[in-house]
């Protein structure tokens, strides 16, 4: 084919097609010989075309979100097991699995917010899944049986899948190629690294205020979280022209995308149209449509924002596991499940192994074991954020501009 998908000519210095790409959006500054991937539209709604400012809020909203929702809805209880083991009067192992369940609701769960978030848009799904967390912390708040305790952390599991996925693809709808780099590392380090600070915060709170205010507390933070959400996080879903996805394409047809452009920015709506993707047609649209314009801010945090694909829901439940026939997905998705495994199941098993003798740890104790992998993560994050995007523009340029 004449173009690999999935391959793009960032640095169009290196790859000497500044003839080819001239026309194209570029970086600014020091970042000016960089081809924007994917290309921004004229529409001032499209995501990639906010402010930077807004961009990084919108981000942190999220990130903020996932803490939450995922790096400490996890770890929620794992420096807490025995003492509520003692204080509802059931065994140690009993109590460990509800988090077990916890995690089976999120896994459970996850292809069921892909779909959700391919057809209606991330924002609903980010919405919801805080609301589960608030309703299963609610629960956990109600009473101190069991039975209550098992039911808010099924609720609670139905939140993580959410911050853990779906983030990562509003960095795509955020942010260039060349910037995402900075913000995945973040990413990773929330999930992971965060994940280990949070359990040694709620350990304290255990020791000093008893497990009930770990419910009362992470309420508080939830309904916060989800006022900004609200108020502040609008939709980064955007259905784009195929043509502007110069990464994706399998032809480089960049005059044509520049012709389109100049003329909507001109008024033309005569000239010559573009493929649509909006799964609701598939013929070649005859005219530009005029530039939109921008959205009010009722507009802009509307929940609903319409359907992003007429596709049957049960092709993208589906479509994840027809995805592992990939043998790249697949080891992909083995490599991280069993990273991700030791680590739970490690963190999990950790209050039955340190609480009995010769440690004898409480709840601080036991919480403190974290401190180390919180410090590891740490370095390791921050070399891959200070070096990610500089590694993609060095690499793209020792491979002509590629």
């Amino acid at each position: 084919m004449p173009h690999v998908p999935g391959t793009i000519i960032l640095n169009d210095e290196a790859a000497h097609t500044e003839q080819v790409t001239a026309g194209l959006k570029h970086g600014t500054g020091r970042n000016a010989h960089i081809v924007l991937a994917p290309q921004p539209s004229e529409d001032p709604n499209d995501p990639l075309n906010w402010s930077k400012f807004k961009k990084e809020y919108v981000t942190w909203i999220l990130l903020f979100g996932s803490i939450l929702n995922a790096a400490t809805n996890g770890p929620f209880l794992n420096a807490s097991y025995v003492v509520i083991a003692n204080d509802v009067n059931y065994p140690l192992n009993q109590i460990v699995l509800v988090s077990g369940y916890n995690l089976l609701a999120a896994g459970a769960s996850g292809p069921i917010w892909c779909a959700l978030s391919r057809r209606y848009g991330k924002r609903p799904c980010f919405l919801l899944s805080t609301l589960f967390d608030i309703i299963g912390t609610a629960v956990g708040e109600a009473g101190v049986t069991y039975e209550y305790l098992l039911a808010a952390r099924i609720l609670q599991g139905f939140s993580t899948s959410a911050y853990e996925s779906l983030i990562v693809a509003a960095v795509g709808d955020l942010y260039f190629v060349h910037e995402r780099g900075l913000r995945i590392a973040i990413i990773n380090w929330v999930l992971n690294s965060i994940s280990c600070l949070t359990s040694i915060i709620l350990g304290q709170v255990t020791a000093g205020l008893g497990w009930r205010w770990l419910f009362h507390m992470f309420q508080i933070f939830l309904v916060f979280q989800f006022v900004l959400n609200v108020l502040f996080a609008p939709e980064t879903t955007y259905l784009r022209d195929s043509s502007y996805d110069i990464d994706q394409n399998r032809e480089e047809n960049f005059e044509q995308l520049v012709k389109t452009e100049h003329a909507r920015e001109h008024g033309d709506v005569e000239a010559a149209g573009l493929k649509n993707t909006d799964t609701q047609t598939s013929t070649t649209t005859p005219t530009v449509r005029p530039i939109p314009k921008k959205k009010t801010f009722v507009q802009e945090m509307a929940v609903y924002t319409g359907v992003y694909s007429r596709d049957n829901i049960l092709k993208y439940i589906l479509g994840p596991f027809i995805t592992l026939l990939n043998p790249a997905a697949l080891y992909c998705t083995v490599t991280s499940g069993l990273l991700n495994a030791w680590y739970v199941g490690t963190a999990i098993i950790a209050a039955g192994i340190f609480s009995a003798p010769p440690y004898n740890f409480g709840p601080s104790g036991i919480a403190n074991i974290g401190i180390g992998p919180f410090i590891g993560g740490i370095i390791g994050s921050t070399v891959i954020a200070l070096t990610s995007d500089l590694g993609v523009k060095w690499l793209t340029r020792i491979n002509k501009g590629v």
